[in-house]
């Protein structure tokens, strides 16, 4: 039917649906759960890496304040200091020995460039380890130090060191393009004064910051390595500090993508802040990997998932189609289709229930017409037996009253009984009549019998009295008598005994017996008189009654034939015993 689903679609919509969409929930679920997790996980140990990071970089300018520390509290540097501020000592000594000291502090760690100081009186006293000269060196070119703005805040700085962000810095024949310096002011603790009498400079290289926040520097070369690098930034987000000099300058939203993981720690010590930047698509490249992978599998096993709901539903609408099929052509008629179904499933079941019911429809049918063509065969006869049965009967009475006239009383007294059972035989053919008129007409219809062949038989009636006003129905018992008297005594000049016995058996039923000493019948002659389509007469009475008890009573008659050749024949006939209303007993 037009604008509806099959149930074949239905079957293969279901199916898909059932298990097409748990596939795609897990995996959907599957991967922001894990994705989430890994992140949360990811922020949990960057955070814990960024506190050891943070730890990391004020040790590492721990080291240098220390080494600062000792340079502020050395006697012969304050000494040599003090000298080189007066003018009338030997300047040019001091300043020869304290350039000897400075140069041994720049060698006591590594990453120092150059250590100086900074005189009150604007005298600068320095060592660069790139130069190795005390007179060319980073400051060489400032004019004025005691104006700069390193020497201010050193001075007005109370307490500790004060230290500036990495700048780029002239260089000879070296990558280190950047550093940073840690300065502090010097006291001369001898005199009554607290003011500074100079300022001393450590200038320490960039690579040092970039160290100690990259532990593990990565190396771009690997094509497994996970992009996960450190950033030393300013105040304004700017990057004075990383493992790529290039980046050095850069705000750190420019080195930042869509995918990029950002972390951050702020160290309490410099004010300055360490990023961290993992690049999220080679993190989760395995994950996203091992996704693609699952999501390979779940196609391949969905496609098979989909040709086995094709396969199987096919299957089983092809054997409901069957079905529908042939109650289609049914309704059309074709009352002997048969579904073939071999399946052992439900669907098997209705086709045989189905076929079951056919047979019966079939049968119904073939009973219904038979029953009405026997029931039109028994109208024809009732019309042809109503041909004037008056005309008959006044035929009959003139020919008595001749036959009185001329004194022939035993011709009249056969035409009487002739009269009395043509009249019982057409008159309300189909009606019930007792037991005791059933006999009354037997005894006119064996009467009429011996004279027709002359008393070569006797007959003999045992009845029950208490049967006698129970109903049966009419002419119940002529076509047995007929066939006893006709062919079970053909031949018989005498000696013929016809028994008629009726009486009321157990559970309320009565039973006929009539029993002849005639000829008898063979076996095969027994079975046609019994068969449902008999061809001589002598079976057609027979089948007559046996159709008629089956109406009147159904199941609840029989009639039984037994018959011997040379020992006759006895036909049994058992029925319920009906009264008429109101004689229940």
């Amino acid at each position: 039917m037009k604008g509806r689903l099959s149930y074949r679609n239905k079957l293969i919509i279901s199916f898909m649906l059932v298990s097409l969409l748990p596939v795609l929930i897990v995996q959907m679920v599957s991967y922001y759960v894990s994705s989430d997790a890994m992140k949360r996980k990811i922020d949990v140990l960057v955070q814990a890496n960024l506190t050891q990071t943070s730890k990391n970089l004020d040790t590492s300018l721990q080291a240098y304040e220390d080494l600062l520390f000792q340079i502020v509290t050395n006697d012969d540097v304050i000494r040599l200091l003090r000298e080189i501020n007066n003018p009338a000592d030997d300047v040019e000594l001091s300043k020869r020995q304290l350039i000897n000291q400075l140069a041994s502090y720049s060698y006591a760690k590594n990453g120092i460039r150059s250590v100086a100081i900074f005189s009150n009186n604007g005298t600068l006293i320095s060592y660069d380890q790139q130069t190795g000269s005390p007179y060319d060196n980073l400051w060489t070119n400032v004019r004025d130090l005691t104006s700069s703005p390193i020497y201010q805040k050193a001075v007005h700085n109370q307490t500790g060191s004060i230290k500036t962000i990495p700048e780029k810095m002239d260089s000879i024949n070296s990558e280190e393009q950047y550093g940073f310096h840690l300065a502090r002011k010097l006291i001369d603790y001898n005199r009554i004064s607290l003011d500074s009498i100079g300022v001393v400079v450590i200038t320490v290289y960039e690579s040092v910051l970039a160290r100690a926040i990259n532990l593990d520097v990565p190396d771009v070369g690997q094509a497994h390595q996970i992009d996960n690098r450190n950033f030393l930034t300013d105040g304004r987000g700017l990057i004075i500090s990383a493992a790529t000099k290039d980046d050095i300058g850069k705000h750190v939203d420019e080195i930042q993508t869509g995918s990029t993981i950002s972390n951050t720690y702020s160290n309490p010590n410099s004010g300055w802040t360490i990023y961290n930047l993992i690049d999220q698509k080679k993190l989760f490249s395995e994950m996203y990997a091992m996704q693609r992978l699952n999501l390979i599998v779940g196609f391949a096993a969905l496609l098979i998932a989909a040709l086995l709901i094709f396969y199987f539903a096919g299957r089983l609408s092809g054997s409901i189609r069957k079905v529908v099929k042939a109650m289609r052509s049914a309704s059309q008629g074709a009352l002997t289709v048969h579904v073939e179904e071999q399946s052992k499933d439900e669907i098997s079941a209705i086709a045989f229930n189905f076929n079951k019911m056919m047979n019966t429809i079939n049968e119904l049918m073939v009973e219904v017409k038979e029953t009405s063509e026997k029931r039109k065969e028994a109208e024809i006869r009732a019309l042809e037996s109503q041909i004037n049965p008056h005309f008959l009967y006044n035929s009959l009475d003139s020919i008595n009253w001749l036959a009185i006239e001329k004194d022939e009383h035993q011709i009249s007294h056969m035409l009487k009984g002739l009269a009395q059972i043509l009249r019982y035989s057409i008159k309300d053919s189909n009606k019930l009549v007792t037991v005791r008129e059933e006999l009354e007409w037997m005894d006119r219809y064996i009467f009429l019998q011996q004279y027709r062949f002359r008393s070569s038989f006797s007959s003999t009636v045992e009845r029950d009295e208490e049967v006698m006003d129970y109903l049966v129905p009419k002419l119940i018992l002529q076509p047995f008598i007929e066939n006893a008297i006709i062919h079970g005594f053909s031949g018989f000049k005498m000696g013929g005994e016809l028994r008629i016995e009726v009486k009321l058996i157990a559970a309320h039923s009565i039973e006929w017996t009539i029993r002849d000493n005639g000829a008898g019948m063979e076996a095969a002659k027994l079975a046609e008189v019994l068969s449902e389509s008999p061809v001589h007469s002598q079976g057609i009475g027979v089948r007559n009654v046996m159709d008629r008890l089956r109406m009147y009573y159904g199941e609840q008659a029989s009639c039984e034939i037994h018959s011997h050749i040379g020992e006759g024949t006895e036909v049994r006939i058992t029925m319920p015993a009906m009264q008429r209303e109101g004689n229940e007993q």
